[in-house]
């Protein structure tokens, strides 16, 4: 399983790449907002310091607009992928960049009726909002175990994305489910390497050690 950071701080990024586990990133433009960044200057920025796909919403529901977007987007780096909407504009959008060989993200998917929509129109990535699902009372774990098992049944190439993680638990089940890439925001990384016991075995080691060394 891929993992992706759910961020647009170079700060976060410049960090989880020194830990060697960043596959790639998802943006939107919300979180460039909340950075308060320039959104061109941001997205380049981050496709610089990201080896992997960094996808990239586009900021229009109109086709026409998505269009034009993505290609402009597309222009930024070899690693974009354009974020669209999983509406009947996004789907007739992606077919346009998909002729043009532009990889694409078909997002906010809460059904398994919606990935596959996704997967058969050939999105290189199909996104499914794990706790949004769950606010909508279905149960997340299912929609992600159905969703990947009717693509390796019936040879959907699209990759799934889990994003919308709010608890690390999340990251489990998903991978459990069979998503293929987990998007996580930094604070939940973050908490994926600690744990108590580990604290505490390892500084039971240093101080073992500290005494030994005094004796000697």
């Amino acid at each position: 399983m891929k993992i992706f950071a759910d961020t647009a701080s170079l700060d976060e990024l410049k960090e989880l790449k020194s830990w060697g586990i960043v596959d790639g990133c998802t943006t939107n433009p919300k979180i460039v907002a909340t950075e308060g960044a320039d959104f061109e200057k941001r997205m380049k920025e981050i496709l610089k310091l990201v080896e992997g796909p960094v996808s990239i919403e586009v900021t229009s529901n109109d086709l026409d607009q998505m269009v034009k977007e993505g290609r402009e987007f597309a222009s930024w780096g070899k690693n974009v992928v354009i974020k669209l909407p999983m509406t009947i504009n996004g789907l007739k959008a992606l077919q346009f960049l998909k002729k043009e060989g532009i990889k694409t993200n078909l997002t906010a998917c809460m059904s398994v009726n919606q990935a596959i929509i996704a997967g058969k129109a050939g999105a290189t990535y199909v996104s499914l909002f794990y706790s949004r699902i769950g606010d909508s009372g279905a149960d997340a774990k299912e929609v992600v175990r159905k969703s990947a098992d009717i693509f390796s049944r019936q040879g959907i190439n699209s990759e799934i994305i889990v994003g919308s993680i709010r608890v690390m638990s999340q990251i489990n089940e998903a991978a459990e489910a069979g998503a293929h890439v987990v998007t996580i925001p930094y604070k939940i990384l973050l908490q994926m390497t600690q744990n108590a016991k580990t604290d505490e075995t390892i500084d039971e080691f240093l101080k073992f050690w500290q005494a030994y060394r005094k004796k000697k």
